[in-house]
């Protein structure tokens, strides 16, 4: 995102046009006008005034505030002379809570735009409460990206779903599975229907399974322990049982 925007204005059409226009204090005097390379040299040169720097961001708000296009030049001339008061933070952001650079940059570029829009920005926006919105959404960002935990769910998701066999592994069998089937209780409450699912043992509870004297396993057992019923009351029985090949 910074790049691109310094990328515009290293093109000499654009760097050398007046862009920003100073009124003197002196009466009388004729007014500065400044192109984008000599803006930048006023606020960041080594012979920099800070008075006039200020005279200077005051005009550059007030330039990007006068015209509400969303892709003004004066918007993307105040972006640009943030730059090097942002590029540090961006650093220290990424390096402390890995962020991606480009997500920062693009967040701050969202702020400084927002606090443009603000409702009072004509009357209380300053350079300094600007750089300062900028820099807190950063960190703002970063931090609530900590807090996101990647999850392969998706992913395992759609290779258990996989219905095409690779060549050669047509034949192989099928992902094993369990059919779980509730049926439907007597009485006027309850179920209106059976219920049918598909389920991996794995997520089945702890003891869904006996092992056998053959090695193999007991999937009859039910998944529960047995919880004493009041006469004439049946709830529904959880019989279970491999899985077939799905279509």
């Amino acid at each position: 995102m910074f790049a691109s925007v310094r990328r515009h204005f290293d093109e000499p059409r654009v760097d050398e046009a007046v862009l920003v226009t100073i009124p003197s204090d002196t009466e009388g005097a004729e007014p500065v006008r400044l192109s984008a390379a000599e803006t930048h040299e006023a606020l960041y040169g080594p012979g920099s005034d800070p008075q006039f720097a200020a005279a200077v961001w005051k005009e550059v708000l007030r330039t990007a505030l006068s015209n509400l296009a969303p892709h003004s030049t004066g918007k993307l001339l105040m972006i640009w002379l943030a730059l090097p008061r942002l590029t540090g933070t961006v650093h220290r952001v990424c390096t402390r809570l890995h962020a991606d650079r480009s997500d920062v940059e693009a967040e701050m570029v969202l702020a400084l735009l927002e606090e443009l829009a603000a409702p009072n920005a004509a009357s209380c926006l300053s350079d300094s409460s600007l750089i300062h919105a900028a820099r807190t959404r950063a960190w703002r960002f970063a931090r609530d990206g900590l807090r996101e935990l990647p999850s392969t769910q998706v992913e395992r998701i759609a290779e258990n779903r996989a219905l095409t066999a690779s060549e050669g592994e047509a034949d192989a069998p099928a992902e094993e599975g369990l059919d779980v089937r509730v049926d439907r209780p007597d009485g006027l409450d309850g179920l209106c229907a059976p219920l049918r699912f598909w389920v991996r043992p794995e997520h089945l509870r702890k003891g869904a399974f006996v092992d056998t004297d053959d090695g193999t396993r007991d999937r009859s057992t039910r998944l529960g322990p047995r919880k004493k019923r009041r006469s004439g009351c049946r709830v529904g029985t959880r019989p279970v049982r491999p899985a077939g090949r799905r279509a």
